[in-house]
Parts: C-alpha cells; sequence; structure tokens
C-alpha cells in the first residue's frame, strides 16, 4: 500500500506544478521572486511537495526523527529533487532539440 500512496502522491504533486507553471495568473506575476520560484521546477516543487506531505500526512523520515514541519519541509525537498532529475532525464531521452542559425 505504501508504494501506491507514494506513487499517487509524486503524480498528483507533478501535475499541480504543472498547472501551476501554466495557470496563466501565475505567468504574469509582477514579482522577479515569485516569477523564479514559479517557472523553477525544484522551487516550486519544494512547495508543493512540503504542503502535500503534511495534507497527505505522507513523512519519509517518521521512523527515525520525525519533527513536524522539518519532517515535512525534507520529505519535500527530497521528493522534489528525485522528481526533478527525473523529469530532466525524461526531457533528455524523449525531449526534441532545436537548433537555430
Amino acid at each position: 500500500m505504501f508504494e501506491v500512496r507514494l506513487l499517487v502522491y509524486i503524480l498528483f504533486g507533478k501535475l499541480f506544478i504543472y498547472a501551476l507553471q501554466k495557470f496563466p495568473l501565475t505567468r504574469d506575476v509582477k514579482y522577479p521572486f515569485l516569477r523564479e520560484l514559479i517557472e523553477c521546477d525544484f522551487c516550486l516543487g519544494t512547495w508543493v511537495f512540503s504542503i502535500l506531505s503534511g495534507l497527505f500526512q505522507f513523512v519519509l523520515f517518521r521512523e527515525y526523527l520525525y519533527c513536524p514541519v522539518v519532517s515535512e519541509l525534507g520529505t519535500g525537498v527530497l521528493v522534489s529533487f528525485i522528481v526533478h532529475l527525473l523529469s530532466i532525464g525524461w526531457i533528455n531521452k524523449f525531449g526534441v532539440i532545436v537548433v537555430e542559425k
């Protein structure tokens, strides 16, 4: 059951990141800090996966050491980094490279 919950957590988070980056109101943000946060998959993923970790009550470090906010942030950072690396690999393998003159 743990694997299904993890898969749902990752898929829901990646879908939410994609939707936030494509949403018209988030693309027209005037503050440079927020614009950079929204454009960066890893940065936005850290916050999205941390919040979802609290909502799903899914924490990777519960058996070893659990600190309420820090554990959710750690889970969000780790899952965001892994999903970001998987996304980069997917794009490198199946993406289209355009070379312009």
